[in-house]
């Protein structure tokens, strides 16, 4: 049970493919890797650890039902509607049961699932508060991190900000997840 646990918050992560038949969106060759993935893969974090703020961040999720309510584009009532029908299927995501009973479309969904990720804690930050890395050490790292990118010819969207060695959990964690984001394919 704790590996089922522990694969399905790899995968959400976007380390394995999200259904079957899904493509991997794991870095090969020159493509881009995920910067708590490149951690694990120094050795610099365990993959404990990755999968612990795995956890935590995931905990942390606003619920899709939740977003879809606070936008305005769910009723309390639907978003009831979605989770009786959901309760049948246990293995379909809200947002998934919401398009197919027509009560929202690609797009909205879309939206929602973006706002989701805007909002969920940032896996640096959490690996710093957790004692995996220090806010030293995790600026050191990126900037690794970001000159490994280059040299393999990673197009980087975002520049290095020169900081002193203490800096604020949430500005090197923003950094490291958009720039993470940035350069998903």
């Amino acid at each position: 049970m704790q590996t089922d646990r522990a694969e399905l918050l790899v995968r959400e992560a976007g380390l394995f493919p999200p259904r079957a038949g899904a493509k991997w969106r794991t870095p090969h060759g020159n493509r881009p890797m995920k910067f708590c993935l490149y951690l694990k893969n120094k050795r610099v974090i365990t993959a404990e650890q990755l999968v612990a703020a795995l956890e935590v961040q995931h905990a942390k999720l606003t619920p899709i039902g939740q977003l879809a309510m606070e936008e305005g584009v769910l009723s309390a009532r639907n978003v009831f509607k979605v989770l009786r029908c959901q309760s049948d299927l246990p293995h379909e995501r809200f947002g998934e049961v919401a398009v197919e009973l027509g009560l929202i479309n690609g797009d909205q969904l879309d939206r929602l699932l973006a706002l989701q990720a805007g909002r969920k804690p940032p896996l640096l930050d959490i690996l710093i508060r957790q004692g995996a890395l220090t806010p030293a050490g995790a600026d050191e790292e990126l900037a690794a991190y970001r000159r490994d990118m280059e040299r393999r010819n990673v197009v980087i969207t975002r520049r290095i900000v020169s900081r002193p060695h203490t800096p604020a959990m949430s500005t090197l964690a923003e950094d490291a997840d958009a720039e993470c984001m940035a350069m998903m394919i």
